[in-house]
């Protein structure tokens, strides 16, 4: 038994040895001695979150479930917002830009109606919050640049039905859950 147990912890003691491997470190020299120098990255700590009520922990663990669930979506907006822009900045003529419209937009239907059709109007209203944040525009103003002024009014008076507006400029400093919970998702926080 003093043999199984010698061979065990033996064992054990070398399995840290095998995983090294040789990484070379800049140095700093002061005067004759020479240090290793390594630069740690920056850490954010932040405290853990205390509520009210329970009906305040609630309503912002319902927050985070929302974002959670439409942050994908603003994320893949903000890209396709610019690779548009870039896009429609090198294309000449209006016949052209039109055309490339309706292929994108026919894109994003195909990609996106599905999903977007199945959200709730609280998850509806993050989402443009969320864009407005991603695009630095309201969807609104997206509408209007890329559809018509039309359309973006009739999705407006829509949404204002449903209870927001999609004339929404985002402000972290108002929104500072969202943000937090943004910034939790993206490895800031």
């Amino acid at each position: 038994m003093k043999q199984l147990l010698c061979i065990i912890i033996s064992c054990l003691a070398a399995f840290p040895l095998m995983g090294q491997t040789a990484m070379l470190l800049p140095i700093v020299v002061i005067g004759n001695d020479t240090f290793p120098s390594y630069q740690i990255p920056d850490i954010i700590v932040v405290s853990k979150r205390t509520f009210k009520d329970p009906l305040e922990q609630s309503r912002f663990n319902q927050l985070k479930r929302n974002v959670t669930i439409v942050y994908p979506y603003a994320k893949e907006a903000g890209t396709i917002f610019r690779e548009i822009n870039s896009t429609m900045s090198s294309l000449d003529k209006k016949r052209e830009r039109k055309k490339f419209m309706k292929l994108k937009e026919d894109e994003l239907d195909e990609l996106f109606e599905g999903d977007l059709k199945n959200l709730t109007v609280t998850q509806g209203e993050i989402l443009c919050k969320l864009v407005a944040r991603e695009t630095g525009m309201s969807v609104y103003d997206l509408i209007t640049e890329f559809k018509n002024p039309v359309s973006a009014f009739y999705w407006n008076k829509m949404s204002q039905f449903l209870g927001y507006s999609l004339r929404y400029e985002y402000n972290p400093q108002q929104e500072k859950d969202i943000e937090f919970i943004v910034r939790s998702l993206e490895g800031i926080y």
